[in-house]
């Protein structure tokens, strides 16, 4: 196995658990907007997708509710706002993984959310000093499953593709990660939705439960 010299998370659904707060947001604020939908079709249209699919969708199906991408964002973030301040999103224990291993290793996040998304919720997180490089929707124009964003990633820490480790939610992170070269651990945290994850090279419910000094020494 190529020596690991990067660490690079995913952040809704690893980081933070925020995927189910956007799913309740879209079905507040499309219910308001005179287009409701259930809670299964708004699972579908949030997990595991770039925020462009799930804005493209939105405004497809809800051509009158908003004048553009920047106006339907600006007010799904803000029913988005009011459910996060009724919780804490953090995921503590993925968390604690990325701390240990920003005290000697490189750390991306690379995510399918806007960059002022991506910004808020790693100072939420209190990891923002602890990345050197983010990959957002803005940087590529084709999201997961497409390896485009973790390439770039790589590319900007200029560390091989086969020596990143990649931690992920979604069955298009992994994917994307796989296809982009990577070795992968994905997440399956209880009450996710199931996703087929079987490409990624483990798979754990908690990252408290992966052996990470064993991954640590193969990153030596």
């Amino acid at each position: 196995m190529p020596q690991i010299k990067a660490f690079l998370f995913d952040l809704d659904g690893t980081l933070v658990d925020t995927e189910r707060l956007w799913v309740a947001a879209a079905e507040q604020l499309l219910r308001e907007k005179g287009h409701p939908i259930s809670h299964e079709e708004a699972l579908a249209l949030v997990y595991g997708r770039a925020w462009s699919q799930i804005q493209a969708e939105m405004l497809r199906d809800c051509p009158n509710g908003f004048a553009d991408g920047a106006d339907l964002e600006r007010q799904l973030g803000e029913v988005f706002d009011m459910l996060k301040g009724e919780c804490d999103v953090r995921i503590h224990s993925s968390i604690d993984v990325l701390q240990r291993l920003a005290a000697a290793y490189t750390i991306a996040v690379v995510s399918g959310s806007s960059r002022s998304v991506i910004d808020e919720m790693l100072r939420v997180a209190g990891v923002a000093d602890l990345v050197t490089t983010v990959v957002s929707t803005e940087d590529t124009p084709r999201g997961k499953p497409h390896p485009a964003p973790f390439a770039l990633a790589a590319e900007r820490l200029d560390v091989p593709p086969d020596q990143c480790l990649v931690f992920e939610d979604s069955r298009a992170g992994v994917l994307a990660a796989k296809a982009a070269g990577m070795q992968v651990i994905a997440l399956q945290r209880d009450g996710a939705p199931p996703q087929d994850l079987s490409d990624a090279d483990h798979v754990v419910a908690d990252l408290a439960d992966l052996p990470i000094d064993q991954w640590l020494q193969r990153a030596r």
